[in-house]
């Protein structure tokens, strides 16, 4: 294939995911054509006129041209959906959590490779300006050997969102799964497989039937690595905390990119995902003998970069930064967590 192809698209769901953290990319990148979006309200024709939309998933599948499909439904419903996607010939994307279950994983996994088709993970936490300048500074070692790495999504929701399904759905809902699942993959990018896990999950909102909080441990041997979120915490302190041998760097403030995506903004312009100064790192640190002390600016985050990758995938058999066995890990190990929680004791991976 050549470079210039454009993948025709198509997006199930149209909540927030739909709408602010994938259709957006795909209608702003001039590989993608945004075909159809499969909704049950109205408000996708009116961003989009151009764009097709549908109430029933099995119209867009029927439609020949879409090469990629979106999968941005709620969580209970990824694994139908991507299977019929996958068997009808189609690329599928998955908004996170991937699936319910580990095993359904591997379930997909194989029928993506019978019907050789690509099935991707959506993380896009991995494009944020945060995770990127945290990740590069630990990758060069400016840190030294890590000794504790911490990182936090916290907020203050005392009452259940605009998507209670999240808190009253017991099949993958909760925090752990919505947020815990960001955290988790990002760890993963910097440290590996852990040895372990300890978890303690919260369920301190009322009508909330699932975990709103939790605090989890990965076990490794040589380091503290601790991964947080709350939705009591009005007053928030730093998102990233990581100690090394040589020093410190701590992170506050949080990727600009998706307050402007909820706000309706499009993906574009030279200061995307540009981080305001009062936000930069500060890193203490000793650089060649030389003790250092000061602001490290943010990496300007772009979730361009994902679907630049997949571009890639489908047409120029790339490799996928974003692997189904990186996703498989991340369900078992929330799998995991949840057994911690439930026996009150560390489990080995």
């Amino acid at each position: 294939m050549k470079k210039n192809k454009i993948i025709d698209v198509g997006v199930v769901g149209f909540g927030l995911s739909g709408r602010a953290f994938h259709s957006p990319f795909i209608h702003t990148n001039p590989l993608f054509n945004l075909c159809c979006i499969v909704s049950s309200k109205d408000d996708a024709k009116t961003i989009y006129p151009q764009v097709e939309v549908v109430r029933d998933i099995d119209d867009l599948l029927n439609m020949n041209n879409i090469e990629l499909v979106i999968i941005s439904t709620p969580n209970h419903l990824h694994f139908e959906q991507a299977q019929k996607a996958l068997m009808a010939g189609k690329h599928v994307i998955i908004e996170k959590p991937i699936t319910p279950t580990s095993e359904e994983v591997i379930t997909l996994s194989r029928i993506a490779q019978e019907n050789h088709r690509l099935l991707i993970p959506y993380h896009n936490f991995r494009w944020n300006g945060d995770a990127q300048v945290v990740k590069e500074i630990i990758d060069k070692e400016v840190l030294g050997d890590i000794h504790h790495y911490e990182v936090h999504f916290d907020r203050y929701q005392p009452n259940l969102s605009n998507n209670p399904w999240r808190y009253t759905d017991t099949t993958a809902g909760g925090t752990l799964y919505d947020l815990g699942v960001h955290l988790i993959d990002h760890t993963l990018t910097i440290f590996g497989k852990p040895d372990g896990v300890y978890c303690r999950l919260f369920n301190q909102r009322e009508g909330s039937v699932v975990d709103d909080s939790f605090d989890l441990q990965l076990l490794y041997k040589d380091k503290s690595v601790r991964i947080k979120a709350g939705v009591f915490v009005r007053e928030t302190g730093a998102r990233f905390t990581v100690h090394g041998k040589k020093g410190s760097f701590v992170k506050y403030g949080i990727d600009p990119q998706e307050a402007i995506l909820r706000n309706g903004g499009m993906p574009i312009g030279n200061n995307w995902g540009v981080q305001d100064e009062k936000y930069w790192g500060i890193l203490n640190t000793e650089i060649d003998g030389l003790h250092y002390r000061g602001k490290v600016e943010t990496i300007p985050g772009n979730y361009h970069g994902f679907y630049e990758n997949v571009y890639n995938a489908i047409v120029l058999n790339e490799e996928l930064e974003v692997t189904l066995d990186q996703a498989y890990l991340n369900m078992l190990l929330i799998e995991k967590s949840i057994e911690s929680y439930k026996t009150g004791m560390p489990i080995n991976i």
